[in-house]
């Protein structure tokens, strides 16, 4: 089943080190990552006018590459130690995408540095059969419903992973499994501790805390059950993540209307036996923005049938947008795929869709509505 869990590396202080342990070879470094791209066809896109979307392409080329540094030893003392850094395969403002280093042992596993909440490393997607496409959170989706240049909101597609700090660097904890259950903490003290540097703080560290429109002490937990029966797999998991607003007005106080806090919830329940894989996913998100009335809603639910090196799949999604100051209309998206792989080999594969992405823009929210027919063809490779 596809899912979003990243559990494969942590660190903890050097206190938990004997002072003895010795390490039986240095750290040595290692390659890795993915290429990946895709053809998107647009069939049909409109506005609620009836025109075309702003000066959209029928055919749409996109490709994401990140190379992956990443190393790790043991010492005598069975403790692993290790660290990894994801770089950008293409010309980015955020070159450096996720850094952190780990220490893991039979007590679990710590990584501090660039990385994701631990609700986001425990959340499995709706399913969907392609490694590309899906109803929740894609890598590649052609629609044109987004707020980079357009008129219609902040959305482009719908994701039920909470991840309120993002990349910020925090610290985590993933805990051993026990019968099937797992759990994970993170903390990080700042959303702008990713990439940001200043005088007080240096490279990559924590940063002042009146940042307008930033979150700070945002902590996040997630516990998931994952466990095979006789043939019948099934993963449910819960996440919870929490946050204060930075912004401030000039005189350090919050400006009148503004919320002081926000939080969320994500969880996940999927099946899986003799080849099906079925299931679905939702988040809820208070407060998105800093001033009241901003919430948001994702659910979803999809299936997946896999034989041979082949994998197809069906999917639905639905995202319900509210924005500050829009007196509590929201924008909806709505997004429907069939979707579709065949495995070349380990780590490689053709991957394939066909949807329906719709927005609806609220009566109070100033966007447009958009509706796309759309395809796509592309390939993973992971290295």
């Amino acid at each position: 089943m596809k899912h979003v869990l990243l559990r494969t590396t942590a660190m903890v202080g050097a206190g938990l080190i004997a002072s003895h342990a010795q390490a039986a070879q240095g750290i040595q470094l290692g390659l890795g990552g993915y290429y990946e791209a895709a053809a998107g066809l647009i069939f049909s896109q409109s506005d609620n006018n009836g025109e075309p979307g702003h000066n959209t392409r029928d055919v749409v080329f996109r490709q994401d590459v990140e190379v992956h540094f990443k190393g790790e030893t043991t010492l005598d003392n069975g403790l692993t130690i290790g660290a990894r850094v994801e770089m950008e395969g293409q010309q980015s403002n955020d070159q450096i995408d996720e850094v952190w280093a780990y220490f893991k042992g039979g007590w679990g596993e710590i990584r501090f540095g660039d990385d994701d909440d631990a609700p986001r490393h425990l959340h499995y997607l709706i399913p969907s059969a392609s490694e590309l496409f899906g109803v929740d959170t894609p890598d590649f989706e052609f629609s044109n419903d987004h707020g980079n240049g357009f008129s219609n909101g902040a959305f482009q597609t719908n994701s039920t992973m909470l991840n309120i700090s993002g990349d910020a660097t925090k610290i985590i904890y993933f805990s051993p499994t026990f019968a099937g259950f797992s759990f994970a903490a993170s903390f990080a003290p700042d959303r702008r501790g990713e990439d940001s540097y200043s005088y007080w703080s240096g490279p990559g560290g924590t940063t002042f805390s009146n940042n307008t429109h930033q979150v700070q002490n945002v902590f996040g937990a997630a516990l998931n059950f994952d466990h095979d029966f006789n043939g019948v797999g099934l993963a449910a998991g819960v996440g919870f993540a929490e946050a204060q607003w930075e912004s401030k007005g000039n005189d350090g106080v919050k400006a009148l209307g503004n919320v002081d806090t926000t939080w969320g919830v994500d969880g996940h329940l999927i099946v899986s036996f003799s080849g099906f894989t079925i299931g679905g996913a939702g988040l809820f998100r208070d407060n998105w923005q800093s001033a009241s009335g901003a919430d948001y809603w994702v659910a979803g639910f999809g299936g997946t049938y896999n034989w041979d090196a082949w994998t197809v799949g069906l999917a639905y999604s639905h995202g319900d947008y509210e924005y500050a100051g829009s007196a509590g209309s929201s924008d909806t998206i709505d997004i429907v795929e069939l979707t579709g792989s065949y495995d070349l080999g380990r780590g490689i594969s053709l991957d394939a869709m066909a949807g329906y992405n719709t927005m609806n823009a609220g009566g109070g929210t100033g966007h447009q509505d958009d509706n796309t027919w759309e395809a796509g063809v592309g390939f993973y490779i992971g290295f």
